[in-house]
């Protein structure tokens, strides 16, 4: 048959020498082995189970937007652009930076969702804001650094606008508040300063033109006119309202 192994004629010519006495140990050692082996295989299970979050469990949606925060309404150039909308769960949020440092809100920290229109006077800028429940906001929008409306940027800003919505319609009813609009109180104010801005602008080369056959005024009322359409349509689209984050108003998104 061959010479044994070296290590196993060890471990018989140990056993046969080992005293009489050393029998009564023997339950004893091997239950001490039983124990090390398993040890050792939990050791193994250790090492190679799976992270509890998994990094490729998550997925990331960026879009190219300018935003404000805080109450930060002035500037010359805006420089804050880049919003993530983050899913991950139960840590899904939304991520934005603020001088250098990224900024990161959970869902659950949000507490109302306000979608608004303004103008400067030539075309309309369509915002979103965000309140969050410590009291601060951050509004996204789809102006560009200047603060003027950026053609390019509109139709990204109704993607956001939709997957936001999509993520926050799946909290439980009523913890977050969807809005259109402004308060009550500021469109009251809007609607009175469309109605003199009316008749300062329209009204007033309108009489002009019609009863004073003055045909010089229908420059100013043509000027007028362009120049007092975006606040009505403006005034029309703040209108204060609630609305279901399943079908965000289409008006504040074009």
């Amino acid at each position: 048959m061959g010479a044994e192994p070296a290590s196993f004629a060890h471990r018989t010519t140990n056993v046969a020498a080992a005293p009489s006495g050393l029998s009564k140990d023997r339950p004893r050692l091997a239950r001490s082995r039983q124990r090390t082996a398993l040890n050792a295989f939990a050791r193994t299970r250790i090492r190679y189970a799976p992270r509890m979050t998994d990094p490729a469990a998550s997925a990331s949606t960026a879009f190219d937007l300018y935003y404000l925060q805080n109450g930060k309404r002035f500037f010359w150039r805006n420089p804050n652009h880049g919003v993530t909308l983050i899913d991950a769960g139960h840590e899904s949020a939304i991520l934005w930076h603020n001088e250098g440092k990224a900024i990161r809100r959970l869902w659950t920290d949000i507490a109302s969702i306000n979608m608004t229109a303004g103008t400067t006077g030539k075309e309309i800028v369509n915002n979103c804001r965000i309140n969050f429940r410590n009291g601060r906001f951050l509004v996204v929008t789809d102006g560009g650094a200047s603060g003027e409306v950026d053609h390019d940027r509109t139709p990204i800003y109704r993607d956001f606008v939709r997957a936001l919505h999509r993520r926050l319609a799946l909290a439980p009813p009523g913890t977050i508040r969807f809005l259109a609009g402004v308060s009550q109180t500021r469109h009251t104010v809007m609607l009175v300063t469309g109605v003199i801005a009316g008749l300062l602008f329209i009204a007033t080369p309108l009489v002009l033109t019609l009863f004073l056959r003055d045909w010089r005024a229908l420059g100013p009322l043509a000027a007028g006119t362009m120049f007092v359409w975006p606040f009505f349509k403006v005034i029309g689209a703040n209108r204060p309202r609630d609305y279901d984050p399943h079908h965000p108003p289409g008006e504040l998104m074009d």
